[in-house]
């Protein structure tokens, strides 16, 4: 029940359902591509009971839920309606690196799991037969061998499903298309050089277990295939000629061009990160174990798993990992230091778990919830993965699969570098906790433990009252604070938009306006905090730490920023009457989207009061809301 709470609350303050295209989830984090990123309400969604903090990277809002997630993502799915496009359609408008870094977590992030699986369960044989304890040639090790290899050589296969469902296609054809590639048939011809040839032309020889990029190749392939035959092919015959066809073009085509592609642009980066390992491998992992918390605050570390699974692939051991799992005990080290130091006892509570968390393996917690919020340990933290990274690089500590963290990606390390690996870990941790206990942090300030405990007596639960009120009444004196109006037009109460991320308040108070003029000047004097790339969204935070959101029309992001002209930059600095947008009424109506538009102070929870004036229709920089400290 509590999960399916929390994927409630995490899907209201999301937007609601309409406003979420696609949904996954990785170890940690819930990742969803959103139609419109500014109907999510982050300050909200931080403050719910579960929920460790958010992040937009990599073309996705990731929600960190920690171990729980997986838990939330099956109950949140069960929220949305798996028949809607929302949950299906592939997000076209993501751009550049954006487009990469989603399709890299899409497809990498569900088969994680059995990566983990597979890499522990080799390390433990190793540690098993190092030690005596099962002989090579006996029938446990034969199995365990069987067991440890099947997810690695079949990796085509899992790759091949989840592929397929951020290309949108079908998942069981993409299944066979890599049963082609791992055919014993096709892996004998191979392995013996024979050539083979399709129509006369010929095929390369080419070994696909194992292998990363041919079956994606292969896929990404298959999706235009699939919709182009699904569009020409008369409805009753599709059953039939749709996957008959797509095999027959798309396997030919991995065969002949996509396969050996993939296979020499594979190895290709493989023997590429192993040749700089072995020349600069001490600075490889200072540089990538002191950033590598910044990479996974972006969710860009899983822009790192193609040349891990490659270099496994090829390789048998992976270098990347040891230096990832040396910045995660750092993150550790400076969480223990926090817990040791800091005087709120709930945060104190907080920074116990995400320690535990982190030192078995889940860094997240750590991460987003105390170190980068406290700044100075994620410094300390920095250091230390950075010293322990470069001990991992300079005794060239290896790793048999993908794992997590110290203790819980233990198994991965056994063999002959595995005291170094032992050293690295420990040194990364002793730094994160000397060096956080050095430089210090702001700690969170105690508020006011009282209102937390559950029984009071009468009396001081009235000397409490008393002293909320008496606080109530001096924030009161400090007075009241105008937003004036970006836009020229009909007021309209914010429980009449028609969007309930609205007219709930979900994103915070406000008012909202039909607009007469097509533009919209600021309302404050402060900094331009967010442009939207779709230019129909602009966040402002004001010198008196107001933060405002205006919202140009209802689903405008759709026109991905037609009809739009923006005026400014995100960061510019600006007055209130400077022209922040300009946007054509008419167009935007004809091509179906209302135009009224929500002015919302997103920081509503830091007021007393926040009320909309009660006038009918209000003109540029006049007086629109009201707020009290």
């Amino acid at each position: 029940m509590e999960h399916t709470n929390l994927a409630k609350d995490i899907l209201e303050l999301l937007g609601g359902e309409k406003n979420v295209k696609s949904v996954t989830h990785c170890v940690t984090r819930l990742r969803l591509t959103l139609y419109d990123d500014a109907l999510a309400n982050r300050d909200k969604l931080e403050q719910t009971n579960g929920v460790m903090g958010t992040n937009v990277g990599g073309g996705q809002f990731q929600i960190i839920l920690g171990n729980k997630v997986a838990d939330v993502h099956e109950e949140f799915v069960k929220l949305i309606d798996n028949d809607n496009p929302n949950t299906q359609e592939l997000n076209n408008k993501k751009r550049g690196l954006d487009q990469v870094f989603d399709a890299i977590s899409s497809i990498f992030a569900p088969i994680i799991p059995a990566i983990i699986g597979a890499g522990l369960l080799k390390g433990i044989l190793v540690f098993l037969t190092s030690m005596k304890l099962v002989s090579n040639k006996s029938d446990m090790y034969q199995l365990l061998t069987v067991f440890s290899d099947a997810a690695f050589y079949f990796l085509p296969v899992l790759l091949a499903f989840s592929a397929a469902k951020k290309f949108n296609c079908n998942q069981y054809i993409a299944g066979t298309l890599a049963g082609i590639l791992l055919h014993p048939t096709l892996v004998e011809i191979m392995d013996k050089g024979t050539s083979l040839s399709f129509f006369d032309i010929p095929i390369k020889p080419a070994i696909y277990a194992s292998s990363v990029l041919p079956i994606i190749l292969g896929v990404w392939f298959m999706s235009y295939v699939e919709k182009g035959l699904i569009k020409v092919i008369p409805r009753v015959l599709k059953s039939v000629f749709v996957p008959l066809l797509t095999v027959l073009i798309v396997a030919p085509v991995v065969l002949i061009a996509l396969g050996p592609l993939g296979t020499i642009i594979g190895n290709g980066l493989g023997a590429g990160f192993i040749y700089l390992y072995s020349k600069f491998g001490i600075l490889a992992g200072l540089l990538l174990g002191g950033f590598y918390p910044l990479i996974v605050v972006t969710g860009m570390h899983y822009g790192l798993l193609p040349v891990m699974f490659q270099s496994l692939s090829n390789y048998g051991v992976d270098y990347i990992m040891a230096i990832c799992v040396a910045a995660n005990a750092g993150q550790a080290g400076a969480t223990l230091a926090v817990y040791l130091k800091t005087k709120n006892k709930d945060f104190k509570a907080v920074t116990a778990t995400a320690a535990l968390n982190a030192i078995i393996g889940v860094t997240e917690p750590a991460l987003f919830g105390v170190t980068l919020k406290l700044k100075r340990p994620l410094i300390a933290a920095a250091i230390g993965g950075a010293i322990g990274g470069g001990i991992m690089g300079a005794f060239k500590v290896g790793a048999t699969g993908v794992g997590t963290g110290p203790l819980a990606g233990l198994p991965l390390f056994f063999g002959a570098t595995f005291i170094y690996w032992v050293i690295g870990c420990v040194v990364s941790f002793i730094v994160g906790v000397v060096l956080t206990f050095i430089i210090g942090f702001k700690d969170i300030p105690i508020e006011k433990e009282n209102s937390q405990k559950a029984k009071m007596d009468d009396d001081s639960l009235y000397q409490n009252e008393v002293a909320a009120t008496q606080e109530v009444s001096l924030s009161t004196v400090i007075g009241a604070q105008n937003i004036f109006s970006p836009i020229t037009g009909r007021v309209v109460k914010l429980t009449e938009v028609d969007d309930p991320t609205f007219s709930r308040e979900l994103m915070g108070k406000g008012i909202a306006i039909e607009p007469e003029v097509g533009r919209a000047v600021s309302p404050v004097s402060g900094v331009v905090t967010t442009l939207f790339r779709t230019k129909h969204a602009i966040g402002l935070l004001g010198d008196d730490g107001v933060e405002v959101l205006i919202h140009i029309g209802i689903d405008t992001v759709n026109l991905d920023g037609k009809y739009f002209s923006a005026h400014i930059q995100q960061g510019d600095r600006v007055e209130v009457g400077d022209l922040l947008v300009e946007f054509d009424i008419e167009k935007i109506k004809k091509a179906g989207y209302q135009t009224v538009t929500p002015i919302i102070i997103t920081n509503t929870s830091s007021y007393t009061s926040i009320e909309g004036i009660e006038n009918e229709t209000v003109r540029e920089r006049e007086s629109l809301i009201e707020i009290i400290n």
